[in-house]
């Protein structure tokens, strides 16, 4: 409970510092749920990017996670490549294995607009927390996120998606998945 209030709080403050747009995402199975809030500090291209999410899952783990990114586009201007690169805070807690953990992973994002496909993007982000900077239980975390979407209307999108987390454990040395597998999902765009 304390993770969830911690990352409500810190979204909130950043939204009332000038946060310029953002966006509401929200996806789920039947096994997971998350929301997300994203806020820029200036228009895109060539942004500031922050992001605060939270999920659960039936297997009793909830994640939280807090993240900073520059994102803009690729090469020339009107590249229909956009790319982010940046670091994002990973916590969990579980009551039911006793697996508590937070760690720091860098990683980047892409996400493609093919020019002959109308309102389609293909996306993903891929971040990392070896053990150096991964605390409590765990040896190293890794999140995997992968989207395709489609833009329903202009501020709104429609995605079906694929997350994978996992981790390394300290006490077994086993990789151990702490949630997998497709979703759907939306992201509302706001300003």
């Amino acid at each position: 409970m304390k993770l969830k209030r911690l990352l409500v709080g810190a979204a909130l403050a950043v939204l009332g510092s000038g946060a310029s747009a953002g966006a509401l995402d929200a996806n789920l199975n039947n096994d997971s749920a998350r929301l997300a809030l994203s806020w820029m500090t200036s228009p895109s291209p060539n942004a500031l990017e922050g992001e605060a999410a939270i999920y659960y899952n039936t297997d009793d783990y909830y994640v939280g996670t807090l993240g900073v990114r520059v994102v803009g586009e690729t090469g020339r201007r009107g590249n229909p490549l956009e790319a982010g690169v940046g670091g994002k805070l990973i916590a969990f807690t579980s009551g039911k294995d006793n697996l508590d953990a937070v760690g720091l992973g860098l990683g980047f994002g892409l996400r493609y607009y093919p020019v002959s496909i109308n309102r389609l993007a293909f996306g993903g982000q891929l971040h990392y927390a070896p053990e150096i900077v991964a605390f409590g239980d765990v040896k190293n975390i890794f999140e995997g996120i992968l989207k395709v979407e489609y833009q329903v209307l202009p501020q709104a999108f429609a995605y079906v998606g694929y997350r994978l987390l996992k981790v390394e454990r300290e006490d077994t040395g086993k990789s151990q998945d702490l949630d997998e597998g497709a979703n759907i999902g939306m992201r509302i765009l706001f300003q």
